[in-house]
């Protein structure tokens, strides 16, 4: 009883930890500032407009790039199809600041693609229309070749969980394939689309990089500038607020739109999809149309990418960047193993004593994952600056700052792996050892930490790897002369290096591919 209570009392208390920087942000909505009104005059207007445009054009390219693929994969078998069930997952591991920044040194105005396109047409810039990718559609395009993989992802695991029943029933009323996809599969796949492009919708409103680059103005930018051209933390915890309740009411379409809806078929009518084997030009078709996403999402710039660091890591790679490695490393490392631990006390509270409670508590401390980066900077910006003024303690601007923002924003990921973990545990093995009498630190380390150590591992890599890629909140909570690889990659940008940025970027990229092909097995292996 006493471990229950421990248990119990630090899940509170971490939680109640964790979800303190976003109820300082709700409450600064409704504070007063001296420049709010400047910014509701003057950008406000913009901020929002050019968010709800970003939302829309990611919302229908990823949901067309991730749900083709996913239907293809699944029910046709074509040379190349079981690559593709990899392949078509790497673009996740390339972060968006960095395939923009590629796709900006590539296809800009004096990008080297553009340039030598010029040249072998013969031609000058002002004779040739040019589609500018430094612009809020050049961002849509570069954003929705990263995040299609959400939808993809949700889609082929609900379509592979789907009985093909149902496809014969629609065979024998005489549809024809297109029919069956259009009047079908679209129509049942609707929860797990609308699930998958809602978090690359989250992801693209909530990004820095990408808008920073490209000269964009959406909320997450405009939190930047208010916070470091106007001094204003205040009116910069007003933007983040919003922000992050836009977030939240896209969280709440979400669980609405799935309620009562059931992802999987299931019962004695069940019957596993078998493919249909494609041949000549459909299977070309096929392979052409997954080839696409998979070529511009991640081997083009990944290519542009290898041929940068190789003509430039012998300038860059010094005794300081392997400092900024050493930092980036050692961030990580502590970060990942101080989450994991965090998310498995929550977690296993709720195995332990199973109750709404319990359930309650992992949901709240779940929403971090869901809020923009700069958001939770912001507000833990607000909270230490309350403890430094009444506790005279420096917490702002230190490890500590950029480590509890981590915990605040990633912890979610390790709960979710734990959570995977437990639900293949069966309950009764822990009735087993109440049964033989066998204590509740026997059954932990003797029953449950063999039998999850698996989710442990996976946990901290991923963690580890979104540690590795963080932007925002590291720029904002870092303290005085502390780079990191990503931070080191931008600022290499804002300084027109395009090509020495491919350096800590590759550092990035390779970590990443390693996080996207241990998803990737786990996906196999389920």
């Amino acid at each position: 009883m006493k471990i229950f209570n421990k248990l119990t009392i630090s899940s509170v208390l971490l939680t109640l930890l964790i979800s303190i920087p976003a109820l300082i942000l709700i409450s600064n909505i409704f504070a007063s500032s001296k420049n709010w009104q400047h910014l509701v005059d003057t950008v406000l207007f913009t901020y929002i407009y050019n968010s709800l445009y970003i939302m829309v054009g990611v919302a229908i390219l990823t949901s067309f790039l991730g749900f083709t693929t996913a239907y293809i994969t699944t029910f046709y078998s074509f040379k190349g199809s079981k690559f593709f069930h990899y392949a078509l997952i790497l673009p996740f591991a390339i972060p968006t600041y960095i395939m923009s920044y590629i796709y900006g040194g590539m296809f800009d105005i004096t990008g080297s693609v553009t340039t030598f396109i010029l040249d072998l047409m013969g031609k000058s810039f002002d004779e040739v229309n040019f589609f500018d990718i430094m612009s809020i559609e050049g961002a849509i395009i570069i954003m929705s070749l990263v995040l299609y993989p959400y939808v993809y992802l949700i889609s082929k695991t609900y379509l592979k969980a789907e009985s093909s029943s149902i496809i014969d029933a629609s065979r024998t009323m005489g549809l024809t394939n297109f029919q069956i996809f259009y009047k079908v599969i679209i129509p049942i796949s609707r929860p797990a689309i609308v699930a998958g492009v809602i978090l690359a919708v989250m992801e693209a409103v909530a990004d820095f990089g990408v808008m920073d680059y490209y000269g964009v103005s959406t909320f997450v930018t405009g939190i930047f500038r208010t916070w470091l051209g106007m001094g204003s933390v205040e009116d910069a915890s007003k933007l983040a607020s919003i922000l992050m309740l836009f977030i939240f009411l896209l969280i709440f379409i979400e669980r609405f739109q799935r309620r009562n809806k059931q992802y999987k078929s299931s019962g004695k009518d069940f019957k596993p999809i078998i493919k249909q084997k494609l041949k000549g030009f459909k299977a070309f078709l096929a392979f052409l149309v997954c080839l696409i996403p998979f070529f511009l999402g991640f081997l083009l710039p990944f290519s542009q990418m290898s041929y940068w660091f190789y003509i430039s890591y012998e300038e860059i790679i010094d005794e300081d960047f392997l400092t900024i490695l050493f930092q980036t490393l050692s961030l990580g490392v502590f970060s990942s193993i101080l989450i994991t631990i965090l998310a498995f006390v929550i977690t296993y509270n709720v195995r332990v004593h199973k109750n709404k409670i319990a359930e309650n508590l992992v949901q709240i401390s779940k929403l971090g994952y869901s809020i923009p980066g700069a958001v939770v900077a912001v507000g833990i910006l607000s909270f230490f600056s309350i403890i430094d003024r009444n506790l005279d303690i420096l917490l702002s601007g230190t490890i500590v700052a950029i480590i509890f923002g981590y915990v605040v924003r990633f912890i979610a990921i390790s709960i979710n792996n734990y959570e995977s973990g437990f639900s293949k545990i069966p309950k009764t093995y822990d009735d087993a050892c109440k049964t033989m009498q066998i204590g509740s630190f026997q059954t932990f380390f003797k029953m449950i930490f063999p039998l999850i150590r698996g989710s442990v591992m996976v946990s901290f890599i991923i963690v580890f790897i979104e540690v590795m890629k963080e932007l925002p909140l590291t720029m904002i909570l870092r303290p005085f002369n502390f780079d990191t690889l990503p931070v080191l990659s931008h600022e290499l940008v804002n300084q027109s290096q395009i090509i020495e940025s491919s350096v800590p970027a590759m550092f990035i990229v390779a970590f990443g591919i390693i996080s996207v092909l241990i998803l990737a097995k786990k996906m196999v292996k389920d």
